[in-house]
């Protein structure tokens, strides 16, 4: 019997010091990883670049894999960001899989000027799903990108086309412009709510797990 008691009362502190520990963790870290994708040429590094150091690049330079490290306020609360600039080229989506399994938040690029570039999204999020093992209920921290809402003489993809495949993602949906820096600190800062909404879900998950844990070791003590 008092061996029991002592297993019972082991596992319950080990169940809620490890809640505990994976809270403080969270709220000290504040970092969180954010994968830009999308096709080639639709501005990813653009918009990272402008959001990094508030300059624009005005030439395109294909990126194979760059790495920024900026911070952002949000809510009165610094959070560190490492940005990772992936490459939109064909020959270089092998690669895609490394870099989606290792994000905590994901912004989904493309160009409203390339049709095409628009279409290929779908393929994007179908990949990040199979990657992440998830299917299309579950909700993953996207933010859903239209670049170059400055050059509206050129527009291929109309807004309410992109507005309504995020509301079929369940994601949100913002036109930017790296040129002018149009909505770019919103896209980060909506990416971060999105972020932490997420990671309240899985500690409240993994409380609920551990509170069935504890139901199923009382049924076998009282057994």
């Amino acid at each position: 019997i008092i061996l029991k008691i002592f297993f019972k009362t082991f596992c319950l502190i080990f169940f809620y010091s490890f809640n505990i520990i994976f809270t403080i963790k969270m709220i000290e870290d504040k970092q969180y990883k954010v994968v830009m994708l999308g096709s080639g040429a639709v501005g990813k590094s653009a918009i990272t670049v402008q959001m990094v150091s508030g300059h624009f690049l005005s030439s395109y330079d294909p990126t194979i894999e760059d790495s920024y490290r900026t911070t952002i306020n949000v809510n009165n609360q610094d959070i560190i960001l490492n940005i990772l600039d992936t490459a939109g080229q064909e020959e270089f989506y092998a690669l895609r899989d490394q870099y989606m399994r290792s994000g905590d938040g994901y912004i989904i690029v493309f160009s409203i000027t390339s049709v095409t570039s628009f279409l290929e999204v779908n393929a994007i999020k179908e990949q990040l799903n199979m990657i992440l093992d998830t299917d299309d209920n579950t909700l993953i921290p996207i933010i859903l990108v239209g670049n170059k809402c400055d050059l509206e003489e050129y527009r291929q993809v109309q807004s309410s086309d992109a507005q309504r495949l995020a509301e079929e993602w369940r994601v949100k949906y913002f036109e930017t412009s790296a040129k002018n820096k149009t909505n770019i600190n919103r896209i980060f800062e909506e990416l971060v709510y999105l972020i932490e909404a997420n990671n309240q879900t899985n500690i409240q998950n993994t409380s609920n797990q551990n509170e069935r844990l504890k139901y199923n070791h009382n049924c076998c003590v009282l057994l």
